[in-house]
Order: C-alpha cells, then sequence, then structure tokens
C-alpha cells in the first residue's frame, strides 16, 4: 500500500465530477443552514426548530452518499456515484449512524463520566482527567477499528459486517496494524487542515458559509472515503478481487 499513491488519488476524485460534488454541497448546506438558524433565532421562534428535520434528512442522505463513495471505490470506480435509490441511501445513513452509536457510546459515556466528575467536585478533579484521558484513548482505538468496519459494510452492503471483528481484524492485519494506523493519522491530519481551512472561509459574511459548504465539506468527505475505501481494497484477496469483477453491475446514471 502506497500512501503517496492514496493520497494523491483521493485529493483528484472530488474533483472528477463536479457536478455530483455540488449535488453532495447541496445536502451539507441544507444541514448547515438549518443548524445556524436554529442556534442563532430559536429562542426567537420555537417553530424554527423544526428546520432540523430537513437538517437530519439532509446528513443522513450525505452520510448515506458517503458509505456509497466507499463501496464503489473499493470497487475502483473513477468517479464519485451517482445520486439515485435516495430512500437506500437515507437508510444507509442510519446505518452509518447505528454502527457509529454502538462503537463510540462506550467511550462517549467514559468521556461524560469523566466531565461531570471535573464539574461536581474539585477534589475529583485529577480522577476525572483521568477518566477523560482514558476515554480519549479508547474513543481513538474504536476510531481505527470503525474506518474498517464501515467499509466492510459498505463492501458487503449489510449492517452485519461492520460487527465481524475477526474479519475485521484479519483485514487489518492483512495491512500491518502499524502502517495502517499511520495512513489513518495522516489522513487525519490533511481532513483537520481542510476542516480548519473550512472553518476560516465561513467567517466570511454572507458567501462564507455557502462556499465551505458547497466545496470543502463535501471535498473533505468524499476526500477521506475515498482514501478509506482504497486502503480497504488493499485486504481483499485475489478471489475476492475475482468474485467483485464478476458481481460488478453495470452503472446508469439517473441524474448527473
Amino acid at each position: 500500500m502506497d500512501m503517496g499513491e492514496i493520497i494523491g488519488d483521493a485529493f483528484k476524485y472530488p474533483v472528477s465530477n463536479w457536478k455530483r460534488l455540488l449535488i453532495l454541497g447541496v445536502l451539507v448546506l441544507i444541514t448547515q443552514l438549518s443548524v445556524e438558524i436554529v442556534m442563532g433565532y430559536g429562542r426567537v421562534s420555537g417553530l424554527l426548530y423544526f428546520l432540523l428535520i430537513p437538517a437530519i434528512i439532509a446528513s443522513l442522505l450525505a452520510s448515506g452518499y458517503q458509505l456509497r463513495t466507499l463501496a464503489t471505490s473499493i470497487m475502483q470506480e473513477d468517479e464519485p456515484p451517482v445520486f439515485n435509490e435516495w430512500t437506500k441511501m437515507f437508510i444507509d445513513g442510519l446505518k452509518v449512524l447505528i454502527v457509529g452509536l454502538i462503537y463510540e457510546i462506550i467511550p462517549i459515556l467514559i468521556l461524560v463520566a469523566g466531565f461531570i466528575m471535573i464539574m461536581i467536585s474539585r477534589g475529583a478533579m485529577l480522577l476525572g482527567l483521568l477518566v477523560m484521558l482514558l476515554g480519549l484513548v479508547i474513543l481513538f482505538i474504536v476510531g481505527i477499528i470503525m474506518v474498517m468496519a464501515v467499509s466492510n459494510m459498505a463492501y458487503h452492503d449489510e449492517i452485519g459486517a461492520a460487527l465481524r471483528f475477526g474479519e475485521i481484524k484479519e483485514r487489518i492485519k492483512s495491512i500491518g496494524w502499524l502502517k495502517y494506523i499511520l495512513v489513518l493519522i495522516l489522513l487525519g491530519v490533511i481532513y483537520l487542515i481542510l476542516a480548519l481551512v473550512a472553518s476560516f472561509v465561513s467567517i466570511i459574511p454572507y458567501v462564507g458559509l455557502v462556499l465551505a459548504s458547497l466545496i470543502i465539506y463535501p471535498f473533505m468527505y468524499l476526500f477521506m472515503y475515498r482514501a478509506y475505501g482504497l486502503i480497504f481494497r488493499e485486504t481483499l484477496a485475489d478471489d475476492e478481487l475475482q468474485q467483485e469483477v464478476e458481481e460488478l453491475p453495470e452503472t446508469e446514471e439517473m441524474t448527473p
């Protein structure tokens, strides 16, 4: 697995089809604008909280599309996938959410417990900090495993595949734990840099949030999930690659 090739391919991938990048951007924009309006003016009118409904729907559709991006990247398709089968895309988004909750619930509870200790008593501050540190360590480990778990779910197109811990462990082992962790850290650093750029652009009055939502954020998502797909592809055995080619469906573009 060549890190340079994976990162280079992942950088070119989002702009290989600008129309699909922008469609994903529209979903991100709906989410961002809805949340911004609720956060800024929710106290003025409780009715504005209904905007959270389109925000949640758009967010789940975007998550479903990212999972589809991961699946088609594993199959080495050169462009972001088409936008079709919206119901399935929404359900896939729910699957990603459920898997995330299953994997992250324990470290999140530990972090919350540590935070409560710090807030309740100064005497428990040190213990609370240690508990939060433990939660962060567990969250990091879980995050590393979850990337392969979600990739396995995308490959098999079933939520149960994200919980096949033996298979997930063997796939990571086939790459090498150290190499796998290092490439994920590198991708995380790049993602963080792009997120900082998006944050600075968002500060620009009126147009900043629109530009960040339409271009930078969807670029970030497609970049990461493309890279995840290419990493997962490295774990496929020869017989899996052959089966993948035989079962690869013909794609017909229903939308740009």
